[in-house]
């Protein structure tokens, strides 16, 4: 198979350590094209699942922890021999084709940054959280909300394998460069943590607040709190599933809502067409919307998730421009939904996701 190229290939013929299992994609559910949602393909599983234990060692990178020239900002990060691959929950995944002379996740953030006008002299955060939490060893996302960009950046680590990124030590390492303000003990059995980041943010480099995630029981998901100076409050509850073995249980949930009015709305308006070729799809109820998202689509259907929900046309046109050399990857996306005052559905925020 030529380089580059995203077709299907059985042996490792790229010298890579990687190959594209030869699986049979399972067959679109019935239940959905009963319910009319209808049929765009179906699942090519050639991801490898599960959680990331054994692969938080250091692992040196040939990317630099800041812009090569002051006042500059790399838009397209080149892949490297060391690359890693991993979705929004940080579980690793198989890339889609040869990886080499193509780009890395983390050029969607840059350019992001570059959109908004967040001045290059901000992004020195993220910076700091790349060089104390380790290269691709960080999720972030994208969110966009009353046509305005923010970032959020996910620290996992379930096992307590790597105390660069428990809740003190991040808050500890990155002072300096950003101010966490909320403490959270150590001693919570939390696997995740996260903040946002939006302009403001970024200019005066303080957190307000950090939200952190606990597992469920006996069940792919959690639920998440929000820690402040001042206390915490419990900020929403998901779960995740696999669309062609669970279809049943994610209608089952779409279709109960106290945020989306399911007599005003078709099921097709929430669970899309377009997105349902994914390795995994989350049901998360927030406190006022639900949100659904889809993990480990193509750059593709990202493109398609970008023009629908109207983000502004120069990060289209970035990911338009470079999309060969985005193939490799899958991508990851979420949206919020929640029936307005006049009956209508809204998608108050939507955001993607890659990892830094």
């Amino acid at each position: 198979m030529a380089a580059g190229s995203c077709g299907r290939s059985g042996a490792d013929d790229l010298g890579l350590g990687w190959s594209r299992p030869a699986v049979d994609a399972a067959p679109f559910p019935q239940r959905l094209v009963d319910l009319g949602v209808g049929a765009r393909g179906v699942l090519d599983p050639t991801c490898s699942r599960g959680r990331c234990r054994g692969l938080l060692q250091e692992v040196p990178g040939d990317s630099p922890d800041a812009p090569a020239e002051a006042g500059t900002r790399a838009l397209r990060i080149p892949t490297g021999p060391c690359d890693r691959f991993f979705d929004y929950c940080l579980q690793p995944y198989a890339p889609r084709c040869d990886p080499r002379g193509k780009l890395r996740g983390e050029s969607l953030l840059w350019s992001s940054l570059a959109v908004m006008g967040v001045p290059v002299a901000d992004d020195r955060p993220f910076h700091a959280v790349q060089r104390v939490a380790g290269r691709d060893m960080t999720v972030f996302g994208v969110k966009q909300q009353g046509g305005a960009l923010s970032w959020e950046l996910y620290f996992y680590d379930p096992d307590r394998e790597d105390p660069r990124v428990t809740a003190a030590s991040l808050r500890r390492e990155l002072a300096g460069e950003l101010e966490i303000v909320p403490e959270v003990a150590d001693t919570i059995g939390y696997f995740m943590v996260s903040f946002e980041l939006d302009a403001a943010a970024l200019a005066c480099r303080r957190v307000e607040e950090v939200d952190v995630y606990l597992p469920l029981h006996g069940h792919q998901g959690g639920f998440s709190y929000k820690f402040t100076a001042s206390g915490r409050e419990l900020r929403n509850t998901y779960r995740f599933h696999d669309p062609r073995a669970e279809i049943e249980a994610i209608v089952h949930q779409l279709e109960r809502s106290v945020c989306v009015d399911m007599s005003r709305t078709d099921l097709a308006e929430l669970l899309l067409p377009e997105l349902l070729d994914c390795a995994k799809i989350c049901v998360a109820r927030k406190r006022f919307a639900d949100g659904i998202y889809y993990s480990g689509i193509t750059v593709g259907q990202l493109l398609w998730f970008l023009r629908r929900f109207d983000y502004p046309e120069a990060i289209v046109g970035f990911i338009t421009d470079n999309r060969d050399d985005l193939e490799h990857l899958r991508f990851d996306v979420g949206i919020d939904h929640r029936t307005g005052a006049d009956g209508r559905l809204e998608v108050p925020k939507t955001s993607y996701y890659s990892t830094l």
